[in-house]
């Protein structure tokens, strides 16, 4: 359990007394000022509570702990003051989001009972992320899965589209990169809901009828669906509900829409998913960049400008080396096709290794003789 706490007061003798009375319980660091509080925040492990005395020089507690809360948000935050003012606690509520708020003096063992409470306060929230956390990663993976044994083409052209789409994000300046890798991953999610026929049509570039046309078109909706009410990935969901959109329909002199009706990590999916579908069709990277800015009305043009930076400073010529079956590890790309002693294609170039797919290619491995070596880029 973290029982680290900050205590911060311009009062020397205050501090030292504090450090006294609370070593046996907690694992107490000081600092005499604001702006020495939010340096030891930034330069050493997580706090689970912060204490800071209100009336200070420079910056004041209310001050201070509005800066911690947007530096160190999950720690708990006290606020000690020498009177009781109702509107200075408002205040500090308000602005700081303070758990307790305590009047001097206050006795050893109060302090140690507040302090004890924040700290139990502490391990709610970091829980509560934790489980928020192997909730949704639990939940990817098993929507990866998924994808990787219903239509394992499609999951490797999901994974272009993730390395794209990042790339794109990255000269953006997008700060929530994860959000736009996992839109990315999962933007052709929702094409588990489409009937194969149309699947297989559609991958040989046969004409698709108006209701088979429908029907697939429904792909990104459906991802949405799939995907909403799962926690955290509701603006991951949205995104993808819109990936479709053309900038040129929605953004014009007379209309602009909002970021939630046409979010960005949508304009990105669009440009990245247009560009690498380009790819996959034949074209290199110059020719399908070219294609892209033919119909640039179709894409938000800071997103084109970026696409157009990501693929100009991206080395064309990738390295392969050669390794033995037993050596393939999960996050390798597959350099050429690995195939059985009868000429069966087992993962086509490109594959990103995924452990479904390496689980697949051992159990293979067990009933079939595959060629070696194996080629992977470097």
């Amino acid at each position: 359990m973290n029982n680290r706490i900050l205590l911060v007061d311009d009062d020397y003798d205050i501090l030292s007394a504090y450090k006294r009375n609370l070593r046996r319980d907690f694992e107490i660091s000081t600092a005499s000022s604001g702006i020495e509080g939010i340096e030891r925040i930034r330069e050493s492990e997580p706090y689970a509570v912060i204490v800071s005395d209100y009336n200070m020089p420079k910056m004041n507690g209310i001050e201070f702990l509005s800066l911690v809360r947007k530096t160190s948000p999950d720690s708990v935050r006290v606020m000690l003051t020498g009177y009781a003012d109702l509107e200075t606690a408002i205040e500090a509520v308000n602005q700081g989001n303070v758990f307790r708020f305590l009047t001097k003096p206050v006795n050893t063992e109060s302090f140690i009972n507040s302090l004890s409470d924040c700290c139990t306060q502490y391990q709610l929230i970091t829980a509560e992320h934790e489980l928020l956390d192997k909730t949704l990663k639990g939940s990817i993976k098993v929507f990866i899965d998924i994808l990787t044994f219903t239509n394992p083409l499609i999951f490797n052209l999901s994974s272009r589209y993730r390395t794209m789409a990042k790339k794109i994000g990255e000269a953006i300046g997008i700060r929530k990169l994860w959000e736009v890798e996992i839109a990315a991953l999962l933007s052709q999610i929702g094409i588990i809901t489409i009937p194969t026929e149309i699947i297989e049509k559609k991958s040989r570039g046969e004409s698709l009828s108006p209701d088979e046309e429908k029907i697939y078109l429904s792909q990104s909706e459906n991802s949405r669906n799939l995907l909403k009410n799962i926690p955290r990935l509701e603006e991951i969901a949205n995104a993808i509900q819109f990936q479709d959109r053309n900038y040129n329909e929605f953004f014009t002199e007379s209309k602009t829409l909002s970021e939630e009706e046409f979010p960005i990590i949508s304009r990105i999916l669009k440009a990245a998913i247009d560009y690498e579908n380009s790819i996959q069709r034949g074209l290199n990277q110059v020719e399908a960049l070219k294609f892209l800015k033919q119909m640039s009305h179709k894409y938000d043009p800071d997103v084109l400008d970026a696409l157009e930076k990501v693929i100009t400073g991206v080395r064309i010529e990738r390295m392969m080396k050669q390794i033995r079956l037993k050596d393939i590890r999960i996050s390798m790309v597959i350099a050429e096709d690995i195939k059985d002693d009868k000429g069966n294609i087992l993962l086509r170039k490109g594959y990103e290794i995924t452990d479904v797919l390496l689980l697949r290619l051992m159990n293979a491995s067990k009933v079939r003789s595959i060629i070696e070596p194996i080629f992977i880029f470097e």
